[in-house]
């Protein structure tokens, strides 16, 4: 087996040393508006869908985006709301969720720095954060509240219920739905979303 790992070694490395090198990633560069988001393409079709796909799943690796089929689908809320009274994450005093009394976060700390102490208190109609998932009684969650707010984007939405791509400025009409029926074009990451996806940069306006 280890004869095996350093023949493999051996040729990864003389391919990357040979005339000419390895091929290398292309670099992407796509039109952007004055206000830095990119500019809607009208091309359709399933090579363009490959395109897209493929940077939906890199947003899905950096940004948490989710939609029905891309990145972790137990962080899509069907609801669209992505709020922390629907997450799995969320504790209240009861057990429920319900809003009733305080409800606090087993994942996100209260604090800039990481404090499992001080757990943060939520908004259960209208907070969230990069790490929401929805509720299942088969992921027991430990009480470890050591992601400072700050690194997970916890926010309230000041429309009171929730964020998701259709209350996102950064997403506009698609000039054609895809196969998959997403409908909206996303500026942040130049691929088509469902309105009910969501991500990270959602820029629906906060307390």
């Amino acid at each position: 087996m280890a004869n095996d790992l350093d023949d493999a070694k051996k040729v990864m490395d003389q391919a990357l040393h040979k005339k000419g090198g390895a091929p290398i990633r292309n670099v992407v560069v796509l039109p952007r508006g004055r206000d830095g988001l990119f500019t809607q393409p009208k091309t359709t079709g399933p090579k363009y869908e490959l395109e897209e796909g493929h940077r939906r799943m890199g947003f899905a690796e950096v940004f948490h985006y989710a939609d029905q089929t891309t990145g972790n689908t137990r962080t899509f809320d069907p609801n669209g709301n992505y709020n922390c009274g629907a997450c799995n994450k969320a504790n209240d005093e009861d057990g429920d969720n319900d809003g009733d009394g305080e409800t606090y976060c087993l994942h996100v700390c209260a604090g800039e720095t990481s404090d499992p102490k001080n757990p943060l208190e939520v908004d259960p109609k209208a907070g969230s954060c990069a790490d929401w998932e929805d509720l299942c009684a088969g992921d027991p969650e430990l009480d470890n509240p050591q992601k400072p707010k700050t690194v997970a984007v916890y926010g309230v939405a000041k429309n009171g219920v929730g964020f998701g791509c259709h209350r996102c400025p950064f997403a506009s009409k698609a000039f054609a739905v895809d196969s998959r029926g997403r409908s909206l074009f996303c500026g942040k990451g130049c691929f088509r979303v469902p309105p009910n996806a969501c991500c990270a940069l959602n820029g629906a306006p906060t307390l």
